[in-house]
């Protein structure tokens, strides 16, 4: 059994898990799957490789069906690994600007301290 055989086995036995996990996807991502599916179906129709396209024909599917759970069940979009560390980053921005604001608020007025000054003692030093 080929490596595609094996793929199209497992897209056969995984799909419910798969449509599960690509319905947490946005709408986007959903789409740009679809697209890129779409060009590596194409090429493999070109070439002539049944069984590509066969496994093409599943994921593509499979990615519908995600899409119409997701619709029909109203799953939100789990944002990505980026999206989270971007967000964090902005919070902690906002809270460093928001300590800083605090901070010039409450400015902690400074002495004024005079500078100590040394007196040329010279009769002091004669004494010796």
């Amino acid at each position: 059994m080929d490596t595609t055989q094996l793929k199209i086995r497992e897209a056969t036995e995984n799909a419910k898990h798969w449509i599960e996990v690509l319905a947490t996807k946005s709408d986007s991502e959903l789409e740009r799957r679809l697209g890129i599916n779409e060009l590596l179906y194409q090429h493999a129709f070109k070439n002539k490789q049944a069984d590509v396209c066969e496994l093409m024909e599943l994921m593509r599917r499979i990615i519908i069906e995600a899409r119409i759970y997701k619709e029909e069940n109203n799953i939100a979009t789990v944002p990505n690994e980026m999206e989270l560390a971007i967000a964090e980053s902005n919070r902690s921005y906002v809270k460093a600007e928001e300590r800083q604001e605090i901070m010039e608020a409450v400015q902690i007025p400074q002495k004024n301290h005079k500078p100590k000054i040394k007196d040329d003692n010279q009769d002091q030093i004669s004494l010796f």
